[in-house]
């Protein structure tokens, strides 16, 4: 069975490996996104013309046949120009889409002129779905402009051939087809800008980034590894295990600036014990946070406490250093830590 199994997969394996040597690699996620709507249009609108070709589904006639055949020619042109990488993939998807939608067009309109040809109202249905599909692949694939001249065509395709026809019971629709069509037109004018916002700002975030990760002389390894060592209490041992995922100069560089931090905060935590005797140890965090600078809300979160306890002690504080309400805390503050370091 195992034998048999790799009999398979090699052809597989080679297949894919083909397939990643000569398809060209996109970056960008929109445009991986284009890339894979457009091999499948290709296949579909390939396997849907040789249909028609071989005659196994659709309206016989030789018409058809030249104008599927030269829409055949026209999509893997363009596809091999893609795969010889001489046009991008957003060009790809914009010529595959309205290569397609002109020659259906025509196919539609060659149906309404030739009453000869067998099944009118059903071929017509038929090509104004394919249109359908083919504004949907444009939308899909982030196209504003191809989008928009996709709608106005089907449109005009679709007057047209009621026009033609004289088709009464098609008429009646005429109104419900336009509404569809430009709700279709304007979906996709939205999803195309909303696209291409969220795109611009992904490529600012990633610049921001690679530009952060510059400046910090980091990857985005070490960078998930000081997140981390943010994130909760260590063991020694686990500590060990982070940092040594740094190099020898970084671990350094970390311990030195996080020892002198700690050497600066334990001198600060003593000058408001001395300067400020008359207040609980958690008052005296309080007026720390509020020495750094911090906020109500920041004050709460490091500190775990809910805002009312936060401003009840802060105003204990008030009371024991004998402010007045329009004096302020923080340069009160600022003012007795200053004093105390010329004292000393």
């Amino acid at each position: 069975m195992k034998e048999t199994d790799n009999k398979y997969s090699h052809p597989w394996k080679s297949f894919c490996g083909f397939l990643k040597q000569h398809i060209p690699e996109e970056k960008a996620f929109l445009d991986c996104r284009r890339q894979s709507l457009a091999a499948w249009f290709v296949l579909l609108i390939t396997l849907g013309a040789l249909a028609d070709l071989l005659e196994l589904s659709g309206s016989f006639s030789i018409f058809y046949k030249y104008t599927n055949s030269i829409m055949l020619v026209l999509i893997w042109t363009s596809t091999a120009c893609y795969l010889l990488k001489k046009i991008s993939i957003l060009h790809t998807a914009t010529l595959l889409s309205l290569i397609t939608q002109l020659f259906l067009s025509i196919d539609t309109i060659y149906c309404a002129l030739t009453p000869s040809v067998p099944h009118t109202d059903m071929v017509i249905l038929v090509n104004m779905l394919i249109l359908t599909a083919n504004i949907m692949f444009s939308i899909a694939t982030y196209q504003t402009i191809t989008t928009m001249v996709n709608v106005v065509l089907s449109v005009t395709i679709f007057f047209v051939c009621m026009i033609l026809t004289n088709n009464k019971d098609s008429l009646q629709y005429v109104a419900m087809m336009t509404l569809i069509f430009i709700y279709i037109g304007i979906l996709g004018l939205h999803i195309t800008r909303n696209s291409k916002h969220l795109q611009e700002e992904n490529t600012t975030i990633k610049n921001e980034e690679e530009e952060l990760m510059h400046l910090l002389r980091l990857n985005k390894e070490q960078m998930r590894l000081y997140i981390q060592l943010g994130k909760r209490e260590y063991n020694e041992d686990e500590t060990k295990l982070i940092l040594a995922q740094f190099n020898e100069k970084t671990q350094k560089y970390i311990i030195d600036n996080v020892t002198k931090y700690l050497d600066v905060e334990a001198s600060t935590e003593k000058r408001i014990e001395k300067e400020f005797p008359e207040l609980t140890p958690s008052e005296r965090d309080i007026v720390r946070m509020i020495l750094h600078g911090h906020k109500l809300g920041a004050i709460c979160t490091m500190l775990n406490k809910t805002e009312s306890n936060v401003n009840t002690q802060r105003a204990n504080i008030r009371r024991k250093l004998c402010l007045q309400p329009q004096d302020n805390l923080y340069d009160f503050l600022k003012t007795r830590i200053k004093e105390f370091k010329f004292r000393i």
